[in-house]
């Protein structure tokens, strides 16, 4: 928990900073007073206030559309990682703000207001808290660099069509599914908020990289960790992640952060139990958003990650199930292109997969993984519903139209919840006909 003497600093330095008119002054520069460098005072042109505008018109669509993921304790818990990153001068128009946006993918962003988000996907897949405080450092990097600003003011020196705009914002709100800032697209003014988001050139993300390596060594912590959160991002976000980023540039970028760091190779895996534990229920709903997402290996990944830290809780094993159950005929390893997740459906793909040697034996490997861990959950807890209606989807999807009514039938049994329960008899209603059971 922060200590209230963190606490206090947050809120004196944001409090230094009176709002004028409609923008916001706040703190920081994230260098120590002696080591600051003389800047030019930013200026704010009409363009750059219009931006400011619509940032925090972004934070209350967030709040308005429930995106944002209310933990108290991981707010402090975000927020006493932030305080050796808050400096000591103030800075025109920023309030410093951190929160957490319910968006699987492995993401995290600031708004040129001072607003910085850390999605679920990126806390449900770091490892530690060193992995986290280099990505807070890198964000708000960009911020009091004025990344969004000068990267919105370059691009209207240039001839850019408005398409361009508009095919950035509309395939971010396609990927990121109702996460992201659909409100933006088409609108030129805008573009540095959708930077922000889905990522900038080489050279301000170069400067926000130098920036953390700086900050985990002045704090003590291991520099290697941002390295290594930049390899389970690569890792781990096997479906599309923004319209901007491709594989050649996360290589290029780790392979900049490895000669920053001074590294040959990737380094290992440092994965803090407590970390774990601090984020279980965060990692659980974010599985539930890869699974409504199509992001099935990601959902496995995580799972498997709470099934290793905790081999006999009945929920983890249960979500691995599902999960398992959900990848289907997709193939370990392959990445999904933005084409192929916009082009198919859900079940049309699986169909389509299904059909290959190579799908029809994966769907069976993955089916038989989610069978056994359906029943290691009931057996775990004997009074947990869900395994259940695990079991019986797939026994339906199976063709064992037996098996999956007798499934159905023991959730409805178990089941304290009344809208699934509907869902189950429904189910079980139309399997009886088709069996020739009488009611």
């Amino acid at each position: 928990m922060i200590a209230l003497a963190q606490e206090a600093t947050i809120a004196s330095r944001n409090a230094r900073n009176p709002r004028r008119g409609s923008g916001r002054f706040a703190t920081v520069s994230l260098l120590p007073a002696q080591a600051q460098t003389q800047q030019h005072p930013f200026t704010f042109d009409k363009n750059a206030l219009r931006l400011l505008k619509e940032s925090e018109a972004l934070d209350r669509q967030f709040e308005k559309r429930a995106l944002v993921y209310h933990d108290s304790e991981l707010q402090k818990y975000l927020e006493a990682l932030s305080v050796p990153l808050l400096p000591k001068d103030p800075l025109e128009h920023v309030q410093w703000k951190f929160r957490i946006l319910r968006d699987p993918a492995v993401n995290a962003f600031g708004l040129p207001n001072g607003s910085i988000y850390l999605n679920t996907g990126l806390l449900a897949r770091a490892e530690n808290d060193d992995q986290v405080f280099a990505r807070l450092a890198h964000e708000i990097s960009h911020v009091t660099n004025r990344d969004p600003y000068l990267f919105n003011r370059t691009l209207r020196k240039k001839v850019v069509e408005t398409e361009v705009f508009e095919g950035a914002a509309g395939a971010l709100f396609g990927l990121s599914g109702f996460y992201a800032t659909r409100h933006v697209s088409g609108q030129p003014d805008q573009i540095g908020l959708i930077a922000a988001v889905t990522g900038y050139p080489q050279t301000f993300e170069q400067k926000s990289d130098e920036n953390a390596v700086r900050r985990l060594r002045l704090a003590g912590r291991n520099p290697a960790q941002l390295v290594r959160l930049s390899l389970l991002i690569n890792r781990l976000e096997l479906e599309p992640v923004s319209f901007w980023k491709n594989q050649s540039n996360i290589e290029d970028r780790i392979a900049y952060e490895k000669a920053l760091v001074g590294l040959d190779r990737g380094p290992d895996g440092v994965s803090d139990p407590g970390y774990v534990a601090r984020m279980k229920s965060l990692i659980l709903d974010d599985i539930h958003l890869d699974l409504d997402m199509r992001r099935y290996r990601s959902a496995v990944a995580a799972a498997e990650r709470l099934v290793d830290a905790y081999p006999n809780d009945a929920i983890a094993v249960f979500w691995l199930a599902e999960s398992y159950r959900s990848l289907g005929p997709r193939l370990e390893g392959i990445r999904t292109t933005y084409q192929q997740f916009t082009k198919f459906t859900d079940e049309d793909e699986a169909n389509r997969l299904a059909g290959t040697p190579q799908g029809k034996a994966a769907l069976d490997a993955n089916q038989k993984k989610s069978e056994e861990l359906y029943k290691k959950a009931a057996s775990l807890d004997p009074a947990l519903a869900e395994p259940y209606f695990g079991l019986g989807s797939l026994y339906q999807q199976q063709g064992k139209k037996g098996q999956a009514a007798d499934m159905y039938r023991k959730y409805v049994d178990l089941s304290q919840r009344p809208a699934d329960k509907e869902r189950a008899k429904y189910r079980l209603a139309e399997l009886t006909k088709t069996l020739g059971e009488v009611k």
